[in-house]
């Protein structure tokens, strides 16, 4: 109960101290003094971190401020500095083509990860974080200056894309084709033909891949970040999408064909692939004062397990219509049809926006993470 009221209480004071900023301007006083050393927040990711590339924000949206919208992680976070004006740097209307924006420095795009398949254009995408950090590298000229603060989340796609191709083993040999394939984006062939026929060898394929994407992850942060300069790099960890209400329809489904236990047995997999994820990436930056791990699994873990600490009340029912999510999911058609006996503004207390996004207010829980985070580092 204690570790439930302190996370709690800490996201309380986070929200405050982002208030008190942003009604001071970001002002000075020897009481903010790490506030004054970040200028400049740039952002890598995917679409918990996407301002706009695509039109609107994959959360709820504000019918009264269209353009606008609700503040998502990124932006609120850049608040606690004192900085606004996040704008997306990628925009596309159809997923294909993009174009640019001089002056925007969030490079997030919604469905992007850190290894994005070959059929979604690879490393030379918008969809591929490593791109986005390249062009953010670039764009900067090379190098990175002291009071930067770059931000970047990646790996839910990732872990999504992994669940899906090892569930598409059960269609047999084009199945296994697809899963070799999938896994050949980070795993040597070799590693691959050793693996896959050992008992329960799918499952430790995963893990490996898993473990192998984080180093190629966190070669990425090193070659554009950390060797260019970069001393403030907050990166999420992963966290556990078997807890999303996309998910958990999908552990629902092999609950009713294989059993309780098949899907007791599935999620605890996936908690262990996404766990060597997290454990690989940490120890890699371990004694690194340049970077923070932010621990998103554990604290969307905890919200999700003890919503009444957060001031949550639904941490399984998205809140957005299942069509045409995020732009027809206006929050003046959430409060004219309420769920029976709740009020206007009933979504504000929900997690899900969708069955993988956050709603506005999952959206403060996530940057109050970050805020912690980035105290602990000494940075805010």
């Amino acid at each position: 109960m204690q570790l439930k009221m302190t996370r709690r209480a800490l996201a309380l004071t986070a929200f405050a101290a982002a208030a008190l900023v942003t009604a001071c301007g970001g002002g000075g006083g020897s009481a903010t003094p790490a506030k004054q050393s970040i200028s400049r927040l740039i952002v890598a990711g995917d679409s918990l971190a996407d301002v706009g590339t695509f039109g609107a924000k994959f959360t709820v949206q504000n019918a009264a401020s269209p353009q606008a919208g609700y503040p998502i992680y990124p932006e609120i976070v850049g608040a606690n500095f004192g900085l606004s004006g996040q704008c997306p740097f990628f925009a596309s209307t159809n997923g294909t083509a993009f174009t640019t924006r001089a002056g925007c420095t969030n490079y997030a795009v919604g469905d992007s990860a850190i290894a994005n398949p070959a059929a979604k254009g690879g490393t030379a995408a918008p969809f591929s974080v490593p791109m986005q950090l390249a062009t953010a590298l670039q764009v900067a000229g090379g190098a990175w200056t002291p009071t930067d603060l770059i931000l970047v989340d990646g790996g839910g796609n990732d872990a999504r894309d992994l669940i899906t191709a090892y569930l598409g083993l059960a269609g047999g040999a084009a199945g296994l084709a697809a899963y070799q394939t999938f896994l050949a984006q980070v795993l040597p062939p070799a590693t691959i033909a050793a693996t896959l026929p050992q008992p329960n060898g799918p499952a430790i394929a995963a893990g490996l891949y898993m473990t192998a994407l984080a180093d190629s992850y966190y070669n990425t942060l090193k070659t554009t970040l950390l060797d260019k300069g970069a001393t403030h790099v907050a990166v999420l960890d992963m966290p556990d999408v078997s807890l999303t209400p996309r998910f958990k329809a999908v552990l629902g489904q092999v609950a009713t064909a294989q059993g309780d236990a098949a899907a007791a047995t599935l999620q605890a997999a996936i908690r262990t692939w996404i766990s060597a994820f997290n454990t690989e990436l940490a120890n890699k930056v371990a004694g690194d004062a340049r970077v923070a791990i932010v621990p998103f699994y554990a604290d969307f873990t905890d919200e999700v397990a003890n919503p009444a600490a957060y001031a949550l009340t639904n941490v399984t029912t998205p809140v957005c219509p299942a069509v045409g999510f995020p732009a027809s999911c206006l929050d003046t058609t959430l409060n004219a049809a309420p769920p029976a006996g709740a009020a206007a503004g009933w979504f504000s207390t929900y997690a899900f926006a969708d069955g993988f996004h956050p709603t506005p207010f999952g959206h403060r829980l996530l940057a109050a993470s970050i805020s912690r985070a980035l105290a602990r580092a000494g940075w805010l």
